[in-house]
Order: C-alpha cells, then structure tokens, then sequence
C-alpha cells in the first residue's frame, strides 16, 4: 500500500492542476474558446494524462463546475453559520447579517458563478453535465436559503400561495443578477448596498399580513 501512494499523490497533484488552469481559462476566454493544448499548456499536464483523467473537454468542464459547485456550496453554507452565530437575536438580525456576509462572498468573484454565467452563454456548446451540475447547485443553494425565510411565517404557503422556496427561489436570482452586475461594472455597483436593499424588500413583503401565513 505504501507503494501506491506517491501515485496517488501525483494523481490528485494532475487533478489539482488541470481543474485550477481549466477553470481559469473556461471562466476568462469561455468553453468554445478554450482547447485542450491551452489546458494542457497552461496546467503543465501531458495531453495522454489529461484524457486519462478526464475523457474529453466536456468531463474536464463537468469536473470544474463540480468542483467549483462544492467550493461555493461550503461557503455559501458557513455564510448561513456565520450569520447564526454572529447575530444570534431574531430571525431578521440573522437574516440581515446573511445578506452582508453574502454581499462580502459575492465580491469576491467566486468562479462557479463566472462558470455559471459562461455555460448559459454558451449553453449549446456545452454537454448537457453542465447543466444539470448547475440546477443541482441551485436546487441546493434554494433549499439552504428557503428555512432562513421560513421563519418568516412561510413554511405553509400563505393567503396569496407564496411559499418560502418561492421567495428563495427569488432570492438566489437577485445574488447572481447582483453578481452579474457586479462583473460588468464593478466600480458603479455597491454589493453591499444592493443586497441591503433587497434585504429591506424582502422583510418588508415577508412581514406583510398580505403574504404572511393566517392561523
């Protein structure tokens, strides 16, 4: 067994190495744009190691958004913890401190949202892994973000049939609209502010005896 680890270790070092450089180009110069000599070149990873790995391009993409997904997901989910534990108080302190924080994860530029934006740019280019790697993820991000607001009295759907997944589901397209506006023009957007502002929205509807659940 000892034997088979230096392997091993190389083998993961080849993985590591192809995803950080795959990922990079994808998110930069697109899917279409990128070839597999770039990848190879810029990853410092033999052609007949990449294929052994991976298969093709579109198994090296799928790696990347999976392993770019996971990445996210983690921070996404210690975001929610933070806010937690940070603002212990009512629900709206924590829910306050849950778009703040997210405002500092989104300046960042994490790269599955970059990867996110190109596969639906080019979406007919892409296998069809892609995709699903991405619903999957925001199926994931909705069900992390829906019990934040169902302490808002929308674990049932209420008198206008508004659920807590419906204002989720509402909630994750404003961070990537948030963060698409963000990579066009950074300097004009205030992350901060404008998660501050739906923040405000949001408790401003949820509170509302329009949409709040009736005994």
């Amino acid at each position: 067994m000892e034997q088979l680890q230096p392997k091993k270790r190389e083998k993961g070092e080849t993985r590591r190495r192809v995803l950080k450089a795959a990922g990079k180009l994808f998110a930069t110069n697109g899917y279409a744009a990128t070839s597999i000599s770039a990848i190879c070149k810029a990853s410092g990873v033999l052609p007949s190691s990449l294929y052994w790995e991976f298969g093709n391009k579109a198994g090296i993409l799928a790696a990347v958004l999976e392993d770019s997904a996971a990445r996210w997901i983690d921070q996404s989910t210690r975001t929610v913890l933070r806010a937690m534990k940070e603002r212990p108080g009512s629900n709206i302190d924590q829910l306050a401190a849950y778009f703040d924080f997210m405002a500092d994860a989104l300046a960042k530029g994490p790269e599955f949202l970059r990867l996110m934006l190109m596969v639906a740019h080019e979406r007919r280019h892409v296998d069809p892994r892609a995709l699903e790697i991405i619903r999957a993820h925001r199926a994931h991000s909705i069900a992390t973000v829906a019990p934040l607001l169902g302490a808002f009295g929308l674990e049932r759907p209420g008198p206008d049939c508004v659920t807590a997944r419906d204002v989720a589901l509402l909630t994750v397209a404003c961070f990537d609209g948030a963060f698409t506006a963000a990579q066009i023009d950074a300097d004009a957007v205030d992350l901060r502010r404008m998660l501050a502002l739906l923040y405000s929205g949001l408790v401003a509807t949820l509170l509302s005896p329009q949409v709040t659940k009736t005994e």
